[in-house]
């Protein structure tokens, strides 16, 4: 076994599976992953694919350096709490993108 700590797994284990929704989200277009997402909406799947994907990707990359820093290190016990900001703030700025999106003109 690699001795790892076990929460250091659980974040890993997250991180990973975030990584490959948001690839399957940004890259594969499975804009069904995005709830209350539909073919009906305003919005085009490309432009949500590329918001909501990137999105996910970012915070499923920033989950597995958290647990990158909990298998190396004993960080303070609040580290989880400031992520959890930092992702709730994530979230908030791509409801805000995809609210306010507006396609770009073809010229």
């Amino acid at each position: 076994m690699l001795g790892l700590p076990s929460i250091a797994v659980e974040w890993l284990g997250v991180g990973a599976l975030l990584v490959v929704l948001g690839y399957l989200i940004r890259f594969r277009q499975w804009t069904f992953l995005v709830a209350g997402y539909d073919e009906t909406s305003r919005l085009p799947d490309d432009a949500v694919a590329n918001i909501a994907g990137n999105t996910v990707l970012r915070i499923g990359l920033a989950t597995i350096g958290l647990g990158a820093v909990f298998a190396l290190a004993d960080p303070p016990s609040y580290l989880p709490v400031v992520f959890g900001a930092a992702v709730l703030l994530a979230v908030v700025r791509l409801l805000y993108r995809l609210r306010t999106y507006t396609p770009a003109d073809a010229a």
